[in-house]
């Protein structure tokens, strides 16, 4: 079947890949919502950075599992309608989202958008492979969207910041809904009621395993993003969480095993490439999870408003751009996989080694940008060609679920690195805190004539009393600023470690296999 039959006749054909790109960003925005600015979400939802995670986990998850029927679904509606449908169900989701700030319900719709929110996207990818009169369309057309999913979150976040800073959250909903009424709109006046794929009937999908995998995802995130709050096995709610994800996670395989047309086929795994690029993405994913600490000292400890931050992202943005720019070269031109996954992760171990001598109270941005900047390239050179080895070799029937297994890999290292981070972050804090109090003494000369310097001013200004309590808050806010300083740069210590380790790794594993080879 021709592509160009899709549409409808009177479309330039230079009009036709604008649009298709224009209709894929709404998609990716998604992936954003509620994490643009987590502190604004946070304080209107009357949540905390947990319920912020687990939003995303939620969202992620059903992802994962939808990929699986993803095929099924296009194949089943013609381009036309199978876009005006997801679009107006995210158009109304968002506007639901829009009216209400009760916790349940924002668990309901982050489900349904993260069913329909990868559908409404995930036909404009084959739509645009299409369009591109290239040999490496594939590759061009898989650089972009990962270049919008590295890079979407600071975008929305600008594209939204006057809703945010002028209005509210309600209002910066409806400005995301604005953009879902684009892709309908455009939906309406592009196609016509031509098929892109052979149709296929939906009657055959296997709804039981979908929900088995779904929940298995689902409690398994539950356990990982709230066991710090809970005390992990000591609350019987992770505890229940745990065996619900053993249970659903072991009918599904044995379902899958069972079934004439499974969703998932298990062949796969005998694939080395999937092996090792689901190791390697779970790596490069703990080590990118502590990014976010970075913007979060931004915020926390040397006081820089949101917006600010927002802007200093784009250090990081540019070099992803760079990055993919660059794997897409190496991808092009059959660059062995092995020199350009330890070029990547040799830079993210510069990287993490340079973060920490960042970490001091009053920082610049000349201090800070250069190594933001030195993380994107990395993971922008690393996320497209780890794709691609994971699928590499597969045949055409597996690909799918080679593809599912990627994104399985990162769902869960998502979760963990959060969860490793909230549990690294509460330990060393506490252990730093605790030795720096100690050290607060009237013997401490530098202590006891900052003391006495602060003290003396407040005094000036306000009774004994108070004077007393404000000067003991103020070594409080520095002890733990610094105790949060200090921390990171023994986390990034130990991703350095990690990053160098897998770099290291990568270079010896096929000189050391082929000396093995011959010793044998």
């Amino acid at each position: 079947m021709q592509h160009n039959t899709v549409y409808h006749k009177w479309l330039p054909q230079w009009l036709k890949l604008p649009l298709l790109i224009l209709a894929l960003f709404p998609h990716i925005m998604l992936l954003s919502l509620l994490h643009s600015n987590s502190a604004f979400t946070s304080s209107f939802m009357d949540v905390d950075s947990d319920d912020i995670q687990y939003l995303m986990m939620l969202m992620y998850g059903t992802f994962v599992v939808t990929l699986l029927v993803l095929q099924r679904f296009m194949s089943y509606f013609s381009v036309k309608y199978y876009v005006l449908l997801m679009s107006s169900v995210s158009v109304i989701l968002l506007y639901i989202l829009s009216v209400t700030n009760d916790y349940h319900v924002i668990l309901v719709i982050r489900f349904l958008e993260g069913f329909f929110g990868l559908l409404e996207g995930a036909i404009f990818l084959p739509l645009i492979i299409a369009e591109l009169k290239t040999r490496h369309a594939k590759v061009i057309a898989y650089l972009f969207m990962y270049a919008l999913m590295l890079t979407g979150g600071t975008v929305t976040t600008t594209l939204l910041k006057s809703s945010i800073q002028d209005y509210d959250y309600q209002h910066m909903i409806l400005m995301m809904a604005y953009f879902h009424v684009f892709v309908l709109i455009l939906g309406f006046v592009i196609f016509n009621k031509n098929r892109f794929f052979p149709k296929k009937p939906l009657y055959q999908m296997d709804i039981t395993s979908w929900f088995l995998l779904w929940a298995c995802l689902q409690s398994g995130a539950y356990a990982i993003v709230y066991g710090k709050r809970l005390m992990w096995l000591e609350s019987d709610t992770v505890v229940i969480c745990l065996l619900i994800f053993l249970l659903s996670g072991g009918l599904f395989m044995l379902k899958q095993r069972s079934s004439k047309r499974p969703l998932f086929h298990f062949e796969v795994f005998n694939s080395k490439n999937v092996i090792v690029g689901m190791i390697l993405f779970f790596i490069f994913y703990l080590i990118r999870s502590g990014l976010n600490n970075v913007y979060s000292i931004m915020a926390t400890v040397w006081k820089w408003p949101w917006d600010y931050i927002v802007n200093i992202q784009y250090w990081n943005v540019a070099g992803t751009l760079i990055g993919v720019f660059l794997s897409g070269i190496c991808l092009v031109r059959g660059v062995s996989s092995r020199i350009v996954f330890f070029t990547g992760f040799l830079l993210l171990a510069v990287d993490c080694a340079w973060f920490t001598y960042t970490f001091y109270p009053d920082t610049t941005l000349s201090t800070i940008c250069p190594p933001l900047f030195l993380q994107g390239v990395a993971q922008g050179l690393l996320f497209t060609p780890l794709v691609f080895f994971l699928i590499s070799g597969m045949p055409e029937n597996y690909v799918a679920n080679a593809s599912a297994m990627g994104t399985t890999t990162r769902f869960w290292a998502t979760a963990i690195g959060y969860a490793l981070m909230q549990n690294l972050m509460l330990f060393l804090t506490l252990k730093h805190s605790d030795v720096l109090s100690f050290n607060l003494t009237d013997t401490n000369p530098v202590f006891y004539s900052q003391w006495n310097q602060l003290l003396g001013a407040n005094i000036s200004k306000l009774p004994v009393n108070e004077s007393l309590s404000m000067t003991a808050g103020a070594f409080k806010a520095k002890i733990a600023a610094q105790s949060i300083l200090l921390s990171n740069m023994e986390i990034f210590t130990g991703l350095f470690w990690l990053a160098f380790i897998t770099a290291l790794l990568l270079l010896l594993y096929h000189p050391v296999k082929i000396a093995v080879r011959n010793i044998m």
